[in-house]
């Protein structure tokens, strides 16, 4: 959500850049509040096993429909690591040994574009994985081989992260 006003005085914030800044910020004229506009964590999983990688199908907006790796935003007080592997235990039903980072990769959230940064884990499932299942937000859940992964995906992280996993593992 873009901010037009201060919050802490109602001000009218105007966009600055003073020396030793890299860009210019919305700051507040009169009390000096700044809006930094950081971008929000989220923590992610590629889930591998024999080549091929599970994804979710998003049930809501924004980019509903799509296909996207289980996860979400971190929540306070949360590490990013219990942020995964919660994200994987509400949205696929199993609990999952995050094995490494995988990267991390700028993106933007929404329609109103809010930048976020997404952390991603390769991991595996505890167990055989026959309890898989679609849940909290996901509509569906399908294993794709990493050299036919679907066309769309909701968001350009997705492509970075998967891209990477394919370098990595030698797949084309």
């Amino acid at each position: 959500m873009r901010k037009y006003f201060c919050l802490r005085c109602g001000t009218r914030l105007r966009r600055v850049r003073k020396a030793g800044r890299t860009r210019p910020v919305l700051t507040c004229p009169r009390c000096g509040w700044i809006n930094w506009d950081n971008p929000a964590p989220t923590a992610s999983v590629l889930i591998l096993r024999r080549g091929r990688v599970l994804l979710v199908r998003r049930a809501f907006a924004p980019a509903r429909g799509a296909w996207d790796t289980p996860g979400g935003f971190i929540e306070p007080g949360e590490t990013a690591e219990q942020a995964a592997r919660r994200e994987a235990r509400e949205e696929l039903g199993v609990a999952v040994r995050l094995e490494r980072i995988l990267g991390i990769y700028p993106d933007v959230y929404g329609p109103e574009k809010r930048p976020s940064l997404n952390i991603y884990y390769v991991a595996r499932i505890r167990g055989n994985g026959s309890a898989v299942r679609a849940g909290d937000d996901a509509a569906a859940v399908a294993w794709f081989p990493l050299s036919a992964l679907p066309r769309r995906m909701a968001f350009s992280n997705n492509r970075l992260a998967l891209r990477q996993i394919k370098r990595d593992l030698g797949v084309r």
